[in-house]
């Protein structure tokens, strides 16, 4: 317990470090002022709605990802799992990411290893995602910041791509790549046909467009007057970053991407009091998350954490109540 209360003091520490480099200048008056300003009406509405695609669009990703690839999951009985991997993260970054495993080995006894692998699959696929919107940001959005860097998306997708191609081509004839590709616990890469990937890439999409219009409001409800190309343009750096595990909920690396991604569509302060309204309304989303069967699944995910109960989930561990 302690080293974990160590490792979230450490993250926010490092969150609100970023924060502070990123608000040198700014006097707190300004800040307050901007926040002020902000028209609720329209960023309340829009932020819930980002929350609500991001979570609901994920516990139906995950449903149908261990369904292809394990076991036939429910979105009803996925729901608790990722509202507990919601809520530890942010408690506890390091915990968060195992409360899906934990929980798929519990109640569909799927192993450890191979839960984690088929996590790391949809990562995967992610990632690929990411870079392609960001090549065709950078095509279609000349004055995107992404037009300058283009051959990083570039890079990263065609590394990914070969991936794909390595798994989709069949079993391979080295002794080290079959020793590779024979691993049980990538199944889930083994298992993959044309049609998962569109299905999966097809969800995620829609999660990533949705929350970009989310996001657009978000900006409209602090005044900043960006178009919404502009927005979606720039909408693969943000997720990017949004995504980094060093901070809670992005805490910090969100503030510092938006503010150099929009600084020419309104002033610094208005700016950072839009990005920490952004952080702090996902935070107030998510902690009630903590709350009923999903904060007790939460905390036995971080006991058996601290336990060491990596192999044996069922010791000192009670059934979810549904």
């Amino acid at each position: 317990m302690r080293r974990g209360l160590i490792h979230t003091l450490g993250a926010y520490a490092v969150a609100f470090a970023i924060i502070g480099y990123i608000a040198r200048g700014i006097a707190p008056a300004q800040l307050l002022h901007n926040l002020s300003m902000a028209n609720l009406w329209v960023f309340v509405p829009a932020s819930l709605g980002a929350f609500t695609v991001w979570f609901a669009g994920e516990t139906l990703l995950f449903a149908t990802l261990f369904s292809y690839f394990h076991t036939r999951t429910s979105f009803r009985e996925m729901l608790p799992a990722n509202a507990a991997q919601y809520f530890l993260q942010l408690v506890n970054t390091a915990v968060a990411g195992s409360a899906l495993v934990l929980f798929m080995n519990r109640r569909k006894g799927i192993p450890f290893l191979a839960g984690g692998c088929t996590l790391v699959f949809q990562a995967v696929l992610d990632f690929q995602i990411m870079a392609a919107m960001a090549l065709a940001a950078a095509a279609l959005e000349p004055a995107s910041i992404l037009r300058r860097y283009w051959y990083y998306p570039a890079a990263i997708l065609m590394g990914l791509t070969l991936n794909t191609w390595f798994w989709m081509r069949g079993r391979p004839q080295s002794r080290l790549g079959q020793w590779f590709y024979d691993r049980p616990s990538m199944q889930s890469f083994r298992l993959a046909q044309p049609v998962h990937y569109l299905r999966l890439a097809a969800i995620r999409v829609a999660i990533f467009m949705a929350y970009g219009a989310m996001l657009y409001f978000q900006m409209r409800g602090f005044k900043v007057r960006v178009n919404p190309s502009q927005v979606f343009a720039f909408l693969p750096a943000v997720l990017f970053f949004d995504g980094l595990p060093f901070t809670p909920v992005g805490l910090g690396p969100v503030q510092a991407i938006l503010m150099a991604g929009f600084g020419a569509y309104a002033p610094p302060a208005r700016l950072l009091a839009m990005a920490l309204s952004i952080s702090f309304m996902t935070i107030a989303f998510q902690a009630p998350l903590g709350l009923g069967s999903a904060g007790a699944f939460a905390r036995e995910v971080t006991d058996a954490a601290a336990r060491g109960l990596r192999g044996r989930p069922d010791q000192g561990l009670r059934p979810i109540q549904s």
